[in-house]
């Protein structure tokens, strides 16, 4: 094998000085990208040589062939494997087995898979790509090797990414999480919102021109129920902290239901309405017919706590509202009303700047959103777990890719999504069990029977386990 090696090889030296002789130095640019070329042929010619060896070494090993049930079938089949550097070509042998069954015994010597056409390196690029440009523009980068519609395959054949918590050294005594949602266009003609949920150390702002938050970790529960979604941010963060140690959480968000359930889980909760979110409802309501002139005193209310003389004023602008306007204004004091709390606390509290809006726009609308796309509601939940993979550092590989999935598979993904992500249900298991010694009995817990406190639609042990988990104090893990 060496001595066809060094021989492909010294073909690759003489072709190197050939192309610099014949394209010179003067353009050393041109001359790079020239030189780049000839090394990627090369090298698949010195692979391809490679391959060749192998498989005239098994054909040789007669004697080993006849005690393994291997005779040959047929021999030089070709074969195109598309690889980073591009198409490998190579020829191997078609064995038999004495019980009928049939392989290309190279392939599997050098790890291709039957009916693997791209190596799994390249298509982990491609996916990697497609997280922050187009599909179309993801297979450009291999320079016409695949196609548009390729990238999208192994985008949706990928498995599960999701990258590991870890535990961070020093816990800090407040939380800050941001949670909003991202409307997205799906075919034909429908839409769907991808909740996103960040969680932060606070806020750096020693650069006045620009605030960052601190150690951000970003979660979303496309295609997932909202009871799996809180039981999976829950457990991270659980996961990723020392609760003990956290003496407020603080939650940025516009009132949601699906946003107010974390709160149950969380211990020391606090909310904060989104500054942005706030703004838009106090425009609404001063656009109302004779609203305008009632600026101050309304937004000095809020300031004051001073929900009476709130509703006071609101009641003056209903009495110069059409039948229109007194339906909107309704709506409005049913938000103010519903979320005061966290209003007062946005106007009052010494918080950070609200950043759901930014956080929306960078990590999810960018890629999902942003132009005018429409999604499938699969290709959807892989792009919407890619992009959160992706922003909280990790690394698409050759691990993450499957060459096809069969129908089973396809559906098992979806159950897996619909029910949480597998690593985070674990993190919640083994909070469980530390907490109660694995000791709990799950039979307990009946939908009609849920506990005073608990908003969840939903209700499950893990849940209320979790729930437990919140409201335990350190003196309580002794007892």
């Amino acid at each position: 094998m060496k001595d066809i090696i060094a021989q492909t090889a010294g073909k690759l030296v003489e072709e190197i000085f050939k192309t610099i002789e014949n394209v010179g130095l003067s353009d050393i640019g041109r001359t790079a990208e020239e030189l780049v070329s000839v090394v990627k042929t090369g090298t698949l010619d010195i692979l391809s040589a490679a391959i060749g060896e192998i498989d005239a070494a098994v054909i040789s090993a007669k004697k080993e062939r006849k005690l393994d049930g291997l005779t040959v079938k047929e021999r030089n089949v070709p074969r195109v494997f598309t690889t980073s550097l591009g198409e490998l070509r190579y020829k191997r042998t078609y064995y038999s087995f004495k019980d009928g069954r049939n392989v290309y015994l190279v392939d599997h010597l050098i790890g291709i898979e039957p009916n693997e056409r791209l190596s799994k390196q390249l298509c982990a690029e491609l996916v990697h790509y497609a997280a922050s440009m187009s599909m179309q523009k993801a297979a450009n980068v291999t320079g016409g090797l695949v196609s548009r519609q390729t990238v999208d395959n192994k985008l949706l054949a990928m498995k599960e990414p999701v990258a590991e918590i870890e535990r961070v050294k020093n816990t800090p005594s407040e939380l800050h999480i941001f949670a909003d949602e991202d409307h997205v266009h799906l075919r034909p003609r429908k839409s769907a919102f991808v909740p996103l949920v960040t969680v932060t150390e606070g806020m750096d702002t020693s650069d006045p021109k620009r605030h960052r938050t601190i150690n951000p970790v970003h979660f979303q529960g496309f295609g997932m129920g909202n009871e799996a979604f809180i039981e999976n941010v829950t457990a991270a963060i659980y996961e990723r902290y020392d609760m003990d140690k956290v003496k407020r959480v603080c939650i940025h968000a516009d009132g949601g239901n699906w946003i107010t359930k974390l709160g149950d889980l969380m211990p020391n909760a606090v909310f904060v309405m989104d500054g942005f979110h706030l703004e838009k409802y106090f425009k609404k309501l001063l656009k109302l017919n004779g609203a305008a002139p009632y600026s101050g005193v309304i937004r000095k209310a809020v300031r004051e706590n001073d929900f009476d003389s709130f509703i006071r004023f609101c009641a003056s602008i209903d009495e110069k509202q059409d039948e229109k306007g007194k339906k909107t204004l309704s709506a409005l004091v049913n938000y103010f009303q519903n979320n005061w709390d966290s209003i007062v606390e946005r106007r009052n509290g010494s918080h950070p700047g609200s950043c759901t809006e930014p956080l929306i726009s960078h990590v999810l609308s960018e890629r999902l959103s942003r132009n005018p796309l429409a999604w499938s509601r699969e290709g959807l939940g892989k792009m919407a777990m890619l992009r959160i993979f992706t922003e909280n550092g990790g690394k698409v590989t050759a691990e993450h890719i499957r060459v096809s999935r069969s129908r089973k598979e396809r559906a098992k993904d979806h159950n897996a999504l619909k029910n949480g992500l597998e690593i985070y249900s674990k993190y919640a298991e083994k909070q469980i069990n530390e907490a109660f010694g694995g000791r709990h009995d799950w039979s307990v817990f009946e939908n009609e029977h849920t506990p005073a406190g608990l908003t969840c639609g939903k209700l499950t042990g893990t849940m209320v386990l979790l729930k437990a988990c919140a409201e335990l104090k350190p003196l309580d893990y002794c007892a």
